[in-house]
């Protein structure tokens, strides 16, 4: 929850602070498909090679953005207010952790052409770990509690709709940082897993503009 507040207290600023600027909010939906990769590690006598595997779902967000001026520019917050599980032993679905409080800060650059939009946005995602769902006779030593990225996007806005509202179409990649947990199994010594991770979204979002 401490994130939502983080999105709504930065909202507010935004609208305080943008006397003179365009102030849009909105939300969206779609899909999106995270890719993620364990790195190979040795454990005693036993070795697990590295694993790649990949996993699509529905998910929404909301989000709010503010104009620089009358430069194209506008910064934005993005927050996703939904669960996730995430797992860094591909051999153990069990091992596991919670992933939420999904939140972008962006700037994009929004550029007319014709009877539509284009824009393209560059940003830094960051998303909160919960504690490691361990699987029996494992013992997490130590993890890291955030899972951060680098986020770029492009998409097309519509003409203004009805009541007001703009369509967009928007397709974002973001390449997490490597995440790791140290373990210890059965009495062995303690072994530090990593893994990383590569999201794709496309979506498709309603805003308007004040």
């Amino acid at each position: 929850m401490k994130k939502l507040y983080a999105f709504i207290f930065g909202a507010a600023l935004l609208f305080s602070t943008s006397a003179q600027s365009d102030v849009t909010v909105g939300l969206k939906v779609g899909n999106g498909d995270l890719e993620g990769t364990n790195k190979g590690y040795t454990a005693g006598s036993t070795t697990q090679a590295s694993l790649t595997k990949s996993k699509d779902s529905m998910f929404g967000a909301i989000f709010a953005e503010a104009s620089l001026g009358d430069s194209g520019i506008s910064a934005g917050v993005e927050y996703v207010p939904l669960e996730a599980n995430i797992t860094l032993d591909g051999s153990n679905s069990s091992t596991s952790a919670t992933l939420d409080d999904y939140t972008t800060g962006y700037l994009m650059y929004m550029h007319e052409a014709g009877n539509a939009n284009l824009y393209g946005k560059l940003g830094y995602s960051r998303a909160d770990i919960g504690a490691i769902n361990a699987s029996e006779n494992t013992t997490v030593n130590s993890q890291d509690d955030s899972l951060d990225g680098i986020t770029v996007g492009v998409g097309l806005q519509t003409e203004e709709l009805q009541g007001g509202l703009n369509g967009r179409l928007e397709i974002t990649f973001t390449d997490f940082d490597n995440v790791s947990a140290t373990t210890t199994s059965n009495g062995s010594a303690s072994v530090k897993k990593t893994g990383d991770g590569e999201l794709i979204t496309i979506t498709f979002g309603l805003t308007k503009t004040f």
